[in-house]
């Protein structure tokens, strides 16, 4: 073979690692979902996604690593490079509440991550299947003492935060309730609508196609006041339990060691996508309130509600686990 061939194979497998590479480093930009697909926080990722691909020219794909009530897909920001090639969208249970409820954290919010940019709050609602005797909050509480074993309410995972709203209903009414954790919003759903939970504090936008098609019913809800998407459905405040008026939240974060231009920049991305008519539509039929902070302002709300939950978590005589 001349040396001639020799020089144009060698520059062809050279062009091709190039392109390879640069193929990979236009797809390998990702935001991971730590919960199955089918509720509000993987519909928000999606939203996010394109409007990251949008405005840094590179695409974001949504990566959903499914599991452990959204650590397993917290746990893999951790390790990821500080590049802004990877982010996690995620609730406040894995990022306020998370730490308080194990005894050795797979990871350590305030340390290993960095705030970008609140993505919504979000509403929690009791369900019940409509099967179930009751037509509002009181009666469902009333009848569950009638029973001789408690009622399950499902949930997106133990150690949430809307496993902790269940057993502060539970405290606060005397309610025979038991919690039934499952991996995500959809499976609880799914056991839900068919009868085989009698009930389930979900977010309710994860909740609300169900509600409005009569195959499950949603009692009462978190927000301060009313939802224009259920106005017939009353806040837990209304009904006497103010302890339960708090609203969740998402944000998005990146690994530590971010650097402040790039968290900055991508927090403009996630403001502007958050005032066009589109994605406020879209938000809002996701039950997701926009908020509009700061990376600054969003990681000091992250440190005051990481603070706020402690306590909430010991007073519920909650035992923390060992892993």
């Amino acid at each position: 073979m001349s040396i001639c061939r020799v020089v144009a194979i060698a520059l062809t497998i050279l062009a091709l690692a190039c392109h390879a590479a640069a193929t990979h480093a236009q797809t390998s930009n990702r935001i991971i979902v730590g919960y199955p697909p089918g509720g509000s926080i993987d519909a928000m990722a999606r939203v996010l996604a394109e409007k990251f691909s949008e405005g840094t020219g590179r695409s974001f794909v949504v990566e959903t690593r499914s599991g452990a009530a959204g650590v397993i897909g917290a746990e893999l920001l951790k390790g990821a490079p500080a590049d802004g090639s990877t982010l996690l969208i995620a609730p406040d249970s894995n990022i306020s509440v998370y730490q308080h409820t194990v005894i050795k954290p797979a990871y350590l919010p305030m340390q290993d991550f960095v705030a970008i940019a609140h993505t919504g709050d979000y509403r929690i609602g009791l369900a019940v299947n409509p099967s179930v005797p009751a037509a509002d909050l009181r009666s469902f509480l009333t009848w569950t003492r009638t029973q001789s074993a408690p009622v399950g309410y499902g949930s997106a995972g133990a150690g949430t935060n809307i496993h902790f709203y269940g057993a502060l209903l539970a405290q606060a009414s005397g309610a025979n309730m038991i919690h039934v954790p499952y991996r995500g919003t959809g499976p609880a759903l799914v056991d839900l609508v068919a009868g085989h939970l009698p009930s389930a504090m979900l977010t309710v936008g994860g909740m609300l196609s169900y509600a409005h098609s009569g195959k499950i019913r949603i009692l009462a809800q978190t927000g301060e006041g009313r939802s224009q998407s259920l106005p017939n459905v009353p806040s837990f405040k209304e009904l006497g339990f103010p302890m339960l008026a708090t609203s969740g939240w998402y944000g998005l974060f990146g690994p530590a060691g971010m650097r402040p231009e790039l968290v900055q920049r991508y927090n403009d991305i996630v403001i502007r996508a958050i005032r066009t008519a589109e994605v406020r539509e879209r938000m809002h039929s996701f039950e997701l309130e926009p908020r509009e902070y700061t990376a600054e302002a969003f990681q000091a709300m992250v440190r005051a509600d990481t603070e706020r939950w402690g306590p909430i978590i010991r007073a519920s005589g909650f035992t923390a686990a060992s892993d």
